[in-house]
This record gives structure tokens, sequence and C-alpha cells, in this order.
């Protein structure tokens, strides 16, 4: 499955780069309603994997389209949210957005396995097509006013070109690249958090699966709160800068040797709030930042180094095991890297920008 979900992060990476060309092309709403086909459609497919060839090859054509879909759903979304809300609303309606992954997963977690128990892992696909169908009809009204083409450079432009011109500016690119670090550290959260309780604290799968929750639950929530204040008081900067150095601390919390009950608890709601707050408020700043006329491209390039750094995660943490044979070291390796980018957000020359 570790396979599977890199594959997911990779064709997210292509479909991020790859719609601002689609937006000049056509409308936002045909590219949302289009990106919610294709979820469905890839989730199809993906239902038909097994051991033959052709089964694995339907597998992961469905893997790619719900992950190119997955990548254009949210700078096109952001573009939309721009056009609708004034800047300081931004971070807040951005955040209650990016709520919609831990929102999905505790639904995935609550009906897959009933689905799977009764009725076999395939059905989900029912599922996906009722959501998908319902999440259409919610988002009829809202997209009514987005039927026309987006005002955008002509689609002959060179695909790379908007994230070129992201990656010139620099306060763009600051965040393009602490997206990237904060991405890690988010993996580091969902990927291993389970497994490193397990591994250094001897737990059973189901109570680490427990924290997780917590994690999960504390990061959604963060996402809101940290949108409204952000929203009320700005300083978008400092509010990322000390999420950043308040993971260390939480993972600190979380990888001491002896565990206590109150300290997993708080260094699992404190990991959550640290390593998925950031998310909402980053994508708002990131858009704002933009030159004038660049939002898409500009969320498009951030999302981008977000997925690449959730893809390169587990190589860069395998490489570490292996280097330190630690695995606490290896966690700890993830995430120095949200902590010093959190340092730099919060260095003064950063915060005055």
């Amino acid at each position: 499955m570790g396979y599977y979900t890199s594959l997911i992060y990779a064709a997210a990476i292509i479909g991020s780069i790859v719609t601002t060309r689609l937006l000049a092309i056509f409308s936002i709403r045909f590219v949302q309603f289009a990106a919610l086909l294709a979820t469905g459609l890839g989730f199809q497919l993906f239902c038909q994997v097994g051991t033959g060839p052709l089964a694995l090859a339907t597998a992961i054509a469905g893997i790619m389209l719900m992950g190119l879909a997955y990548g254009v759903i949210v700078p096109s979304s952001s573009l939309a949210l721009a056009e609708c809300y004034s800047k300081r609303m931004q971070p807040l309606v951005v955040s209650v957005r990016q709520t919609g992954v831990p929102v999905g997963t505790a639904l995935v977690a609550l009906i897959a396995p009933v689905v799977a128990q009764h009725y076999g892992w395939q059905h989900m696909a029912v599922v996906v097509w009722v959501l998908v169908a319902v999440t259409a009809i919610l988002a009829m009204r809202g997209l009514r006013d987005f039927g026309v083409k987006a005002n955008l450079p002509p689609g002959r432009q060179h695909v790379l070109s908007g994230l070129r011109i992201s990656l010139v500016e620099p306060a763009t690119r600051r965040l393009a690249l602490v997206s990237g670090a904060y991405g890690i550290n988010q993996a580091a959260l969902t990927t291993y958090l389970v497994s490193s309780l397990v591994w250094l604290h001897g737990m059973s799968v189901g109570q680490s699966a427990g924290y997780l929750a917590i994690a999960t639950m504390a990061g959604a929530a963060a996402r809101i709160v940290f949108g409204m204040t952000t929203a009320r008081f700005g300083r978008a900067d400092l509010h990322l800068g000390l999420l950043g150095v308040l993971s260390g601390f939480a993972w600190i919390l979380l990888l001491w040797p002896f565990p206590s009950f109150m300290r997993l608890i708080a260094g699992s709601v404190l990991l959550g709030i640290s390593a998925m707050g950031w998310n909402g408020i980053l994508l708002a700043e990131i858009g704002l930042a933009a030159p004038n006329g660049k939002t898409a491209e500009a969320v498009a390039t951030g999302t981008s180094f977000a997925y690449l750094g959730v893809l390169i995660a587990p190589l860069i943490y395998v490489q570490l095991d292996h280097a330190m044979d630690s695995k606490r070291a290896a966690l700890a390796g993830l995430a120095v890297l949200a902590v010093a980018a959190g340092f730099a957000l919060l260095r003064p020359s950063h915060r005055a920008a």
C-alpha cells in the first residue's frame, strides 16, 4: 500500500503543476467537476486490483487518476475562493477547506470497516460514488458563477511556467520550501506515529491508533482555529513559525523513553496541532503573497512541494534508519526539518516582510 500512496502523491504533484494550464483552457467549474468525476472513476478502477498484470495496471491507472484529481482540486478552488472572499478572510476559508482531508479520513475510518466486513472492501466504490454525487450537488450553487474560462495566460505557455514564476518570487519560494518541510513532518505523523509507538514503547496497534486518532482530530480543529486567529490578527508567519517549533517539542514528548499516559496524550494533541494545523494558513498566505493574477500558480507550487514532502518522507526515513540504526533518530531527523523551517520563519526579517 505504501507504493500506492506514493503513486497518488506523485500524480498529485503532476496535477498541481498542470492546473493553471487546464484553467487557461477550461472554466473553474468544469475543472472542479472533472476532478470529482476522476476521483470516482479512479477508485472504481482501483477496485479491480488483483494479482494479474492487467488488474494491477488497471489499479495503478485508478491510483494515478485519483492523484491527478487530488492535485487539481486545491489550486483551482483557491482561485475561486480568492474571487469570493476578501484577503482578510482567506486564511479562514482556506483552512475550512483544508479540513476536508482529516474529516474524510475520519469518515472512511468509520464506514470502511463496516462495508468491508459485510460486503467486501470493493463495495466502498458505491460509497465513493454517493459522496461524489452529493459533493457535486452541494457544489453546484457555489460554482454557478465560475462557468466561464478564468482570465489566465493562454494554454500554449510552458506547463512549468507557473512553477517557475512562483519560485522566482522570494515570498512564495520561501513558503513553498516551508510547505515541503512541513509536508515531511505531517507524513511522519500519519505514516509512522502508530508503528513508532509500537516499536519504541511496546504498545498494541489498537492503542497506538487511538493516539493517531487524537492527533488527527486535534489537527482538524487546529486548522479552523488558526484560520480564525490568522484572519482576525494576521501574523501568518508567526503562526507558521511557532507551529514548526512546537512540532519538535511534541515529538520529544512522544519519543521520550518511559512513556506516561498524560505525556502521550499531550504529545499527540500537540503533534496533531503542529504537524497538521499549518496547511490552511500556509496555502492562504502563499496565495496572498503571489504576484497579481498568479494565485493558482502560487498555490499549485505550495501544494506540489507539500506533496513532494509526503512522497520523499519515507525515503528519508529509511535512509536515516539504516544509517543510524535507530527509528527514534530517524523520526527526529524528519522532524528537525520542520523545526528548522519554523525557526527560519520566526527570524525578524521574515516576520517583518
